[in-house]
């Protein structure tokens, strides 16, 4: 008995949302994308608030980046050695470069945040000033992207304002923290 034959890319259906591509390997993970953009924001504020009031901006950036950058190779060796758990083998070089792209919206999401502080590094405000004004764009950002999310998911009125309210929450926890701890 033999396979029939592979479906020409010309002929085969397109899908018509992004939800119901989810389940083509080859076309990422946007749970995943959307939960590490979302995550590397929360991140970012959690670093903000913790940042030294002594630090330069420009080592509470370096800080930030870092740490960012750790948590995306965490997060993409995690998703790396499950997949291959579950696949039980080697990943092609395609699964690889998709798993390492698929965590990359977790670093990207601190750009807002270190141009923020770079501006303010450039303008030579005081770090403790400049940290709590990029960690208000920060919740500013988390409150966006959960507007955003829940739209994508087809929430509306009062419940798309809850969950774009309960994401920014995440940042206004930062500021409380930032404030208690400084």
């Amino acid at each position: 008995m033999t396979a029939p034959p592979p479906e020409n890319p010309a002929t085969a259906p397109v899908p018509a949302t992004e939800h119901e591509d989810e389940g083509r390997y080859d076309a990422g993970d946007p749970h995943r994308r959307r939960s590490a953009h979302l995550l590397g924001l929360i991140v970012s504020g959690a670093v903000l608030a913790t940042a030294p009031d002594d630090y330069r901006l420009a080592r509470v950036c370096a800080a930030l980046v870092a740490t960012l950058a750790v948590y995306w190779i965490a997060e993409t060796y995690v998703h790396w050695i499950a997949t291959r758990t579950i696949h039980r083998r080697d990943l092609t070089g395609p699964e690889r470069m998709r798993i390492v792209k698929d965590g990359w919206p977790l670093m990207a999401a601190s750009i807002v945040p270190v141009v923020v502080l770079l501006v303010e590094a450039l303008l030579q405000i005081e770090t403790a000033t400049a940290v709590k004004v990029a960690l208000v764009v920060n919740t500013l950002l988390l409150g966006l992207v959960g507007w955003n999310m829940g739209r994508a998911g087809g929430l509306r009125g009062a419940r798309l304002l809850a969950s774009s309210c309960l994401t920014a929450l995440f940042g206004v926890v930062m500021i409380v923290l930032k404030s208690s701890l400084h």
